[in-house]
């Protein structure tokens, strides 16, 4: 059985905690209060015009990732918390992965990087409620979905869950996952990434340090280091 973790074509590995890796990378420059505003749209429009065509190069797209990560770092410096609360404020609801920067793995295996993703995959986020999920799409046809709890810091804007059920074939079947069973699908399948197993081991769980999120797209950071960009889309 194929795994679809949260954020990558490694497997959504949003719920693999991204194992991922930019191959490419920017020139950071610290920037006064007064511009860090403007270089977050900058980048905004890339990555709007990359969710919407899926034709902006894919380096260009990692550019906007770094160079948004930045400046959202310096909005968060010079803002506090409310940059936390502004990402809280727009994340509910269902977003479908757009692009992702391939996990170093698969980059060894195969020589290449993932970067768009070539399947419909949505996760959801509820804040109010704690909970996340994650699916594979086809149409609106779930092939697979992943469900369990998660928890939003603001302050620090890291996003932890975990997976603790999951339903295949439109919901026809569905069991119960164990502790660190979610990691081990996706390890197992090469979809997920290998760290997941262990921070399961120590009874840590994977997370997202979120970037940005407006009512477009948004941006996360793994804990295995990668990039992914969504972009909001109605529930399937």
């Amino acid at each position: 059985m194929k795994y679809v973790l949260l954020l990558t074509a490694a497997g959504f590995q949003a719920a693999a905690g991204f194992q991922l890796a930019p191959t490419r990378l920017r020139a950071v420059h610290v920037l006064r209060a007064a511009d860090y505003a403007e270089a977050i749209e900058q980048d905004r429009v890339v990555l709007r015009r990359a969710a919407e065509t899926k034709n902006e190069e894919s380096d260009a797209v990692v550019d906007a990732l770094l160079g948004l990560e930045q400046s959202c770092k310096e909005r968060s410096r010079a803002e506090g918390a409310s940059a936390g609360a502004a990402i809280a404020d727009k994340l509910t609801g269902a977003w479908r992965l757009v692009f992702t920067t391939g996990t170093i793995s698969r980059q060894k295996r195969t020589g290449a990087r993932v970067n768009y993703f070539p399947v419909k995959a949505v996760q959801t986020f509820d804040l109010a409620a704690s909970k996340i999920t994650n699916g594979i799409f086809f149409g609106d046809w779930a092939a697979v979905r992943f469900f369990g709890p998660m928890e939003f810091n603001e302050e620090s804007r890291k996003l932890t869950f975990d997976f603790t059920r999951i339903e295949v074939f439109g919901g026809a079947l569905g069991f119960d996952l164990g502790k660190g069973g979610a990691a081990e699908i996706g390890a197992a399948t090469g979809l997920g990434s290998e760290n997941n197993v262990k921070l399961a081991e120590q009874g840590k769980k994977p997370f997202f340090n979120w970037i940005d999120c407006d009512d477009v797209i948004a941006t996360a950071r793994g804990g295995g280091g990668g990039l992914a960009l969504w972009t909001r889309t109605e529930q399937p």
